[in-house]
């Protein structure tokens, strides 16, 4: 009898272990990605904004302006954030921007990660110029991290930074003034 009953807890351990497994082994990485979406969607990130745009060097902000632009959901999870032809005086090139990201939540809001080698940064010379160099590229390599928090309004707001990976010692900080659709 004694034999009957070890058995029986051997059987019974081996197939909560096998139970077990099983659980763990159906937990996949697309579990996490419905997580982000749900968050893209829970934020309302995707749509038409208003952006502050501000060109910063060693020594501080070169130009402020603003420009309309879109972030839209690609596959995945993973946000893009675009707009193009942006130039505020003094700058002598029109600024580009196409750069894919993924947001997590943190305490206050959400947490921007760049997405690596889906970032794009192009400033040219304005449409006419031909006095002007070819302008500067990223190819793929510029990064934006940031935050999604509440500001000093309590409203929600992106407040990015852009390091384009060009030959300026310069970042461009991009902020929501106002989702516009």
């Amino acid at each position: 009898m004694n034999r009957k009953n070890t058995c029986k807890k051997i059987a019974t351990i081996t197939l909560m272990v096998l139970i077990g497994n099983f659980l763990l082994c159906s937990c996949s990485k697309d579990d996490v990605i419905v997580e982000e979406k749900n968050l893209i969607k829970e934020y309302g990130l995707v749509g038409k904004y208003e952006f502050q745009v501000s060109p910063v060097g060693m020594m501080g902000a070169l130009t402020t302006g603003t420009i309309e632009g879109t972030i839209n959901e690609e596959e995945s999870g993973v946000l893009r954030l675009r707009f193009s032809g942006f130039r505020a005086k003094p700058m002598p090139y029109e600024m580009s921007v196409d750069v894919q990201f993924t947001v997590t939540e943190i305490s206050q809001g959400l947490m921007v990660h760049a997405v690596e080698g889906k970032g794009y940064f192009d400033a040219v010379p304005p449409a006419g110029d031909s006095d002007s160099d070819e302008g500067l590229h990223s190819n793929g390599k510029a990064k934006i991290v940031g935050q999604y928090k509440p500001n000093e309004k309590g409203e929600m707001q992106m407040d990015l930074e852009l390091d384009p990976e060009v030959d300026l010692p310069v970042v461009i900080d991009i902020e929501t003034v106002k989702k516009l659709h």
